[in-house]
C-alpha cells in the first residue's frame, strides 16, 4: 500500500488564481484558453459551486441544492496499490440536506483524454502485471468487465474511482464524475459517452448529470457540463521553467545590461511569484531602448548605475498594487494600468505605445552630493542630454524611476524635497 502521509492532508487557500501553477503538472499549463487556468479562473471567481455546474445538478434529487464547502485543486487520490495517484483537476465537498457529497471535476478544452485502455496496458514503460491489477481493481469499484474496456479512455476509469474513494473517504454516499468542458466544439464528448455507456448509464447530456447508480456502496452519477470560450486566447510566452528563464536572462539588452539584471523584485521573492515577461519579445525591444538610449548614457557619464527596480509583469505589479491599496507596508506599486508601458514592459500602454522604466541609484553622484535638493543636478542634467519621457526622484539616495517612451512627455516629479514637479 501507498505510505498514508504520501498524500498531502495538509492544504493552505488560495489568495488568487496564480497559487495555483506551483501544483500543475507542469507550470507550462498556466496558459490563457487552457483547461487549468480556465477551472481555477472559474472556481475562483465564484468561489461558490459554478452557475453551469449547479444548473447540471439541479434535477438530481439530492444534489440540487446542495453548497460548496470546499474545493481542492490537483487532488492527488491513492487508488490502494503504492503507484502513481490519481490527479483530478478539482476535487469539490459538497453539502447536501442529508450529508455529504464529492464532485470529482475533470477540466477540458481541447486536449484529449489520454490513451485508451488497451494503450496503456500496450506501454512499454509500465509494468503489464501491475497495470492489469489495477485495471481489475478499478473496473471493479466501477461495476465493469476489464476485459471490455480496451477502447475506453484509461482517465475517466482512474478519475470516475477516485470520485468513489474520496467519497468513501468523507462518509459521503453521493459522488459526481464531471467533466467541465471549456471547448465550443466539444472535443472528446463521444469518448466520454462512450463510458458513460460502458458504466450502465443512458446516452449522457451536456448540461446534465445522470440517474445515480451504486458503484462499491457510493452513488455515483457522471456528467458533462460547457463553458463560454472567449476565444481566440494569445498563449503566453512566460517562462515558468529554469531553462527557459535562464535563456531570457541571458539576453542582452545593451553593453552593459542583461535582462537578468531587470528581473529583480523584492515582492516577487518574499511571495513566490513569477516576473518573467507574457510577451518576451515585446520586453526585450522596449528594455534595449531603455538600456541603450537612457541607462548607457547615464552611466558613461555619472559612472556606474545600481538597478533599484526595473521590469515588473502584470502578476507581481497587480499583487503589489493589490498590497498597495490594502495599506501595507513596503508596497509602492501604481495599477497595471498605470504602469503598462512603464514598469510593466511587455504591455502597450492606451494608446498602443511601447514604453519601459527602470528605478536606478548613481551611486556616485550620492556620495558626492547628499544636500537638499541635489537630486535637481541629476535630472536637470538628464533633462539636456537624454531623450528621457519621465523621471521621479526619492529621497533614499537619490534614486529615481526613468522611462524610455515612444511619445516621451518630458516630466521630472519628485518625492525628495524640494518635492513637485520640477521644470529645469
Amino acid at each position: 500500500m501507498q505510505n498514508d502521509i504520501s498524500i498531502r492532508k495538509v492544504h493552505v487557500p488560495l489568495l488568487r488564481p496564480e497559487d495555483a501553477i506551483h501544483h500543475l503538472g507542469s507550470p507550462t499549463h498556466w496558459q490563457p484558453g487552457r483547461s487549468a487556468k480556465s477551472v481555477v479562473d472559474l472556481w475562483f471567481a465564484a468561489n461558490a459551486l459554478p452557475s453551469s455546474v449547479q444548473a447540471a445538478l439541479s434535477n438530481d434529487a439530492v444534489l440540487r441544492d446542495c453548497t460548496l464547502l470546499d474545493a481542492f485543486l490537483e487532488r492527488s487520490v491513492d487508488l490502494g496499490d503504492g503507484q502513481r495517484p490519481s490527479q483530478t483537476d478539482l476535487m469539490a465537498i459538497v453539502r447536501h440536506e442529508s450529508g455529504l457529497g464529492v464532485l470529482a471535476i475533470e477540466a477540458k478544452v481541447d486536449e484529449t483524454f489520454g490513451p485508451t485502455v488497451g494503450e496503456w496496458l500496450a506501454d512499454p514503460k509500465g509494468d503489464l502485471p501491475t497495470r492489469t491489477a489495477r485495471l481489475d481493481r478499478l473496473c471493479g469499484m466501477l461495476g465493469i468487465d476489464p476485459s471490455a474496456t480496451a477502447s475506453l479512455r484509461y482517465q475517466l476509469i482512474h478519475r470516475a474511482a477516485s470520485a468513489i474513494i474520496e467519497a468513501k473517504r468523507y462518509h459521503a454516499h453521493d459522488a459526481v464524475m464531471l467533466v467541465q468542458s471549456f471547448c465550443p466544439c466539444r472535443s472528446w464528448f463521444d469518448d466520454f459517452s462512450a463510458f458513460a455507456t460502458a458504466l450502465g448509464f443512458p446516452p449522457p447530456q451536456v448540461g446534465t448529470v445522470s440517474a445515480p447508480k451504486v458503484r462499491d456502496d457510493v452513488a455515483l452519477r457522471v456528467g458533462w457540463v460547457a463553458e463560454p470560450n472567449d476565444g481566440p486566447h494569445t498563449r503566453l510566452g512566460t517562462a515558468r521553467t529554469v531553462p527557459k528563464l535562464t535563456d531570457l536572462g541571458r539576453v542582452q539588452l545593451s553593453k552593459s545590461f542583461f535582462m537578468r539584471d531587470m528581473l529583480y523584485s523584492e515582492v516577487a521573492m518574499i511571495h513566490g511569484l513569477n516576473n518573467a515577461p507574457d510577451d518576451p519579445d515585446l520586453a526585450i525591444k522596449a528594455g534595449k531602448r531603455l538600456c541603450e538610449e537612457l541607462l548607457e548614457p547615464l552611466q558613461d557619464h555619472w559612472g556606474r548605475i545600481a538597478i533599484r527596480s526595473a521590469y515588473r509583469s502584470c502578476e507581481v505589479n497587480g499583487f503589489c498594487n493589490a498590497m498597495q491599496r490594502k495599506k501595507k507596508a513596503g508596497y509602492t506599486c501604481a495599477s497595471n494600468e498605470n504602469n503598462f508601458a512603464g514598469h510593466i514592459w511587455d504591455r502597450l500602454d492606451e494608446n498602443g505605445q511601447m514604453g519601459a522604466m527602470a528605478c536606478v541609484v548613481v551611486p556616485g553622484f550620492w556620495a558626492k552630493r547628499q544636500e537638499q535638493g541635489d537630486w535637481r543636478i541629476l535630472a536637470r542634467w538628464i533633462h539636456e542630454h537624454l531623450p528621457y519621457s519621465t523621471l521621479y526622484f526619492f529621497p533614499t539616495y537619490w534614486a529615481f524611476n526613468i522611462g524610455w517612451h515612444e511619445c516621451p512627455e518630458k516630466s521630472i516629479k519628485s518625492y525628495a524635497e524640494p518635492a513637485g514637479t520640477f521644470t529645469p
